[in-house]
């Protein structure tokens, strides 16, 4: 008798299965991984924005030589002022207006507290501004959102 050589159908479709399996379980991941990196993209533009801000503010308010006008979402030095005007933060030196953050991020809250001393002779400003990931499709990898404090003292005095 002469033996058969081949297949059997339950060995196929247990093949078939773990080939399966083994795709979707990578389909998975490679979906995980793109959400990740898009999560990721997000969290890399808010940040290097808010940290771009916090730089500019600081060296400006660190080489001024006297503040101007502080309130609770503006800060005024001789050299620039800086604002929150519609979802921007601003900066403004003398008639030169210039957006800080990017295209991509929006400022919803810029807090400024004035910390200087009574009698003038120290100048400090603290700072807390809050961006956005702008998500105009609402996906859930895109939303990010983080407050980044800061605080500077005129050097000068």
């Amino acid at each position: 008798m002469k033996k058969q050589s081949g297949l059997t159908l339950i060995e196929i479709i247990i093949y078939v299965a773990i080939v399966g399996l083994m795709s979707t379980a990578l389909t998975m991941m490679m979906i995980n991984i793109m959400q990740l990196k898009s999560k990721s993209m997000a969290m890399q533009e808010v940040n290097s924005s808010l940290r771009f801000i916090v730089d500019k503010i600081n060296f400006e308010i660190k080489n001024a030589k006297t503040l101007g006008t502080i309130s609770a979402s503006s800060i005024a030095t001789d050299r620039a002022s800086f604002s929150l005007t519609a979802g921007n933060i601003v900066m403004m030196v003398g008639g030169t207006v210039a957006n800080l953050n990017s295209n991509l991020v929006n400022i919803s809250a810029f807090t400024v507290t004035n910390l200087s001393s009574g009698d003038s002779k120290t100048v400090n400003i603290n700072y807390a501004i809050t961006g956005n990931y702008i998500n105009p499709g609402g996906r859930s990898q895109f939303t990010y959102s983080t407050t980044v404090d800061g605080g500077a003292e005129v050097r000068s005095k």
